[in-house]
């Protein structure tokens, strides 16, 4: 990170869909990954996620089922 080869990171989940990573802290000191924000990977991931959620992106994978 701190050489700025780490660019960007995110976390997912069921709740969380796709979450940034801006900065790690730990006991040994705290780095932020590129600007600190989200990044292009991150925002299109979250976007084609979501749209598949909310029914206006396509399911290719067939994982949608409406109850």
């Amino acid at each position: 990170a701190a050489s700025g080869t780490l660019r960007e990171a995110f976390a997912c989940g069921t709740a969380a869909v796709v979450t940034a990573i801006g900065t790690v802290r730990s006991k040994d000191g705290d780095f932020t990954i590129g600007n600190g924000d989200g990044g292009l990977v991150t925002e299109s991931l979250r976007g084609e996620l979501t749209g598949i959620q909310r029914g206006t992106v396509a399911d290719p994978a067939g994982w949608v089922h409406i109850v």
